[in-house]
């Protein structure tokens, strides 16, 4: 293969539930037969809430049943990501741990999406991991909590996420606090920036100067409680520190918005990217936005493009018909531009928007929808219009990238924009030995074949080694040994690694072991994997087994599919199954089909014919065809003969020989001679002994011995003990004697005493009774050997 390119959340209404189903609480009738009812406002604890035992566990409760906002999932559909450690952490759990037992209120402050609640809540787990967690809805409930607590012999915490929602008169106030300090409960409570603002004393001058005014007594209420904190800031933008810790975290979520971490948090990035991504989607309907999301589709697939911005917003509006317009065009009823602006531009999670104003006219795009869109197998392509736009308006540094980019998207038009740019950069004397190799690879990968060896010549000869390294691939395809050599030799001098795995694997192809372990090394070195897994393998064959496995995981690490399966093949080989089983499947796990195959021997051998089929199953999907005839030969054996049948009929199906063999001994035995001809009469080559014995007998059984015979020849003259038995038998009954002894001789030459018998025969009807006496002792002495456990010694061919 030629080698690629370089290159405003509010919070929701709450259920209560009960170990059963949903608490819908008791139902007051409005108006009976008897007049009016009378409903009082008294609000009540609800059930859950009277009782700890209905409250979570705080090491085992769910982070989005917290609050913690779901992040985009990952393939094992996991709701957050794992948690990095903010620089906040230690002050934090030091503070809850002082609190644990002597009550009192840690508060957390931080905008929208900055990752308070993912803060206090791992904190939480972390110092009280064994309290139950109290979670009221609302303010009027922490009366019927605390009397809860009370009443409980476990330890509890009070979860508070949104303090605000908790402030106020008959809810949490400075009296309500001290009784929960009073016990010695521990309150954990998060808070908004903006929020926190509008309690603070400092703030209060926009509030109504009247005494009686509710916002004037909740605010100053507010205020009071939060004198008695001294709050904890979780910053947006993560600090250095926080960054570093989460680039070590293999996790792609976590690796996307630590890239984006300049512009956006980190937790911003993970939580409000899927708030926005989903209106993003729904907008485009007819009862969303649609132009709105036309003019956000416009902006992401420039980003998609690579055209970096921000963009003009002429740029965009010109787009956003196209993309309007794919979407269903006027049948969606689209909003005016104005409304289509605002809605784009509006913040979620009060931190972020879909598209943001920069500079005036000037538009970013919220990076995350960029990503993800990308990363979706089914992704729209970037529309033609937006790649010739891309190009029209890059600035010269930008054009390298859109040439990439658009050569990858392999579209009609993005290949042209992608050749223009790099015709323009040889023309232009820039970068002109990247142009020339980008060029080879575009013209090869569209089937311009002469074209593509001239670029890489161009670069090859210009210094550009992986120009050389696919000259040597295309040579090698063609056939071309000299010319391949003399271009991956090039490749090697200018210490390309991949040049070091093909100059090696053609002196090993020559039988130059010593010269071709020197080249496997120097790639191994540079940790070049397939020069490691060959290095590995000449080891191995050279029996230095042990000196091979370092080369072996070291080509593992690169998730090289045959390393991993030579690591399970060592391991099985020293008799270690259960570390054979696991290195295998981790092997089959990256696509190695042979060792799945090894893991069904391996289950087969331990009596688990259930994982024995299982992995025969998954070998044959890898690829590996022969394995229908495992899987045939175990249903065999497991006595489903239609099972059977069906595995070796798929092989056959699929063109392995042994499973067309196994199906044809079944129709033979079967008597379904016709169809067991049909079916090896095309897979039978003339060097396979087997099927044309096999052919032979079927055809002799369907009473076509003419035509059996020169099958029986050919097989017979390959070595084929019982094709040379059946000649003789078919000769000595037409009274070709000299034809029938050639065929017994020679199958009794080979260690067949039956032959050696029908020999004797032939040869005393000749009168040969000395020669005759010979073949019939001969005979016994196969016999003997053969009960005895010793075969007579087998010919060694060249």
């Amino acid at each position: 293969m030629v080698e690629a390119k370089d290159g405003g959340g509010q919070r929701g209404s709450s259920r209560n539930e009960v170990a059963d189903g949903v608490f819908h609480g008791p139902v007051v009738q409005i108006g009976n037969l008897f007049g009016p009812a009378h409903v009082g406002s008294q609000r009540t604890t609800p059930l859950p809430l009277q009782d700890s035992q209905y409250w979570p566990v705080a090491a085992a409760w769910d982070p989005v049943a917290a609050g913690v906002h779901r992040a985009r999932p990952p393939a094992d559909d996991q709701g957050v990501p794992p948690y990095v450690e903010r620089d906040i952490d230690t002050e934090l759990r030091r503070r809850l741990d002082a609190v644990a037992e002597a009550g009192g209120l840690v508060l957390l402050l931080g905008h929208s999406a900055a990752g308070k609640t993912r803060a206090a809540f791992e904190a939480m787990r972390a110092v009280m991991p064994n309290r139950r967690v109290a979670t009221p809805s609302q303010g009027s409930e922490l009366q019927g909590v605390l009397a809860t607590i009370i009443e409980s012999p476990e330890q509890c915490v009070v979860w508070l996420d949104n303090l605000e929602l908790f402030l106020g008169p008959g809810a949490l106030d400075v009296a309500m606090l001290a009784a929960f300090q009073k016990r010695n409960v521990p309150l954990l409570a998060t808070m908004r920036m903006r929020e926190y603002k509008t309690f603070h004393p400092m703030f209060q001058d926009v509030l109504p100067t009247d005494a009686d005014s509710v916002p004037l007594q909740e605010a100053q209420i507010g205020a009071r409680v939060l004198a008695s904190a001294d709050p904890l800031e979780v910053q947006r933008i993560w600090s250095d520190d926080e960054i570093a810790r989460a680039a070590r975290f293999d996790d792609d979520r976590i690796s996307a918005a630590v890239e984006h971490s300049r512009h956006h948090g980190v937790a911003e990035y993970l939580a409000a990217g899927p708030a926005i991504w989903s209106a993003w989607r729904m907008a485009m309907d007819v009862d969303g936005q649609p132009r709105a999301a036309a003019l956000i589709a416009a902006a992401v697939d420039l980003a998609r493009a690579g055209l970096a911005g921000p963009y003009d917003e002429e740029l965009i509006v010109e787009l956003h018909e196209h993309y309007l317009e794919r979407q269903g065009g006027l049948l969606l009823r689209p909003e005016s531009l104005v409304e289509a602006w605002a809605w784009a531009s509006q913040q979620f999670h009060g931190v972020t928007s879909p598209l943001f104003e920069v500079a005036g006219g000037q538009w970013s795009v919220f990076d995350y929808l960029v990503d993800r869109l990308e990363r979706m197998s089914a992704s729209q392509p970037v529309l033609d219009a937006t790649w010739l736009a891309a190009k029209k308006n890059s600035s010269g540094k930008d054009l390298l990238d859109i040439a990439l980019r658009a050569a990858d998207a392999g579209t009609g038009v993005s290949t042209e924009v992608a050749e223009s740019i790099w015709r323009w950069m040889l023309d232009a004397d820039v970068e002109t030995s990247m142009a020339c190799y980008n060029l080879g690879v575009l013209c090869n990968e569209n089937g311009r074949m002469e074209e593509s060896i001239a670029y890489f010549s161009q670069a090859a000869k210009a210094g550009e080694p992986r120009a050389a390294f696919n000259l040597a691939v295309i040579y090698d395809r063609e056939g071309k040994s000299k010319k391949s050599r003399k271009w991956r030799m090039r490749a090697a001098d200018a210490n390309y690694p991949p040049a070091f795995f093909l100059v090696g694997f053609d002196l090993e192809e020559q039988g130059k072991l010593d010269e071709a372990e020197q080249w496997y090394r120097r790639g191994a070195e540079l940790n070049e994997h397939r020069s490691a897994t060959n290095l590995g393998k000449l080891l191995s064959e050279t029996g230095r087994a042990q000196e091979a496995l370092p080369w072996f995981h070291k080509a593992e690490e690169d998730g090289d599919p045959f390393a991993t399966y030579n690591i399970g093949l060592f391991h099985h080989g020293a008799g270690r199954r259960e570390q054979a089983e696991e290195w295998y499947g981790k092997a089959s796990a990256r696509g190695s089909a042979e060792a799945a195959l090894n893991l069904g021997t391996l289950r087969l051998e331990a009596e688990d014919y259930a994982g024995a089929r299982k992995w025969y199953e998954r070998a044959f999907e890898l690829g590996l065809f022969s394995a229908a005839g495992n899987l045939g030969k175990l249903l065999d054996k497991s006595n489903d003969a239609d099972g059977a049948e069906s595995w070796f009929r798929r092989g056959a199906e699929v063109g392995d020989r042994s499973s067309a063999y196994a199906l044809g001994a079944i129709l033979y035995k079967g008597g379904r001679l016709e169809e067991a001809l049909d079916l090896l009469g095309p897979l039978v080559s003339a060097d396979d002994n087997v099927g044309q014995a096999a052919l032979a007998e079927i055809l002799d059984e369907l009473g076509r011995t003419e035509e059996a015979i020169p099958y029986w020849q050919t097989a017979a003259e390959a070595g084929n003990v019982s094709a040379a038995f059946n000649l003789g038998v078919i000769f000595a009954k037409r009274r070709d004697l000299q034809q029938a002894k050639r065929w017994y001789q020679t199958a009794a030459e080979a260690g067949d005493a039956e032959a050696a018998i029908n020999l004797a025969d032939v040869l005393f009807t000749q009168g040969r009774l000395a020669s005759a006496s010979w073949w019939i002792d001969k005979a016994r002495s196969i016999r003997a050997g053969l009960a005895a456990g010793v075969a007579e010694p087998e010919a060694v061919g060249t």
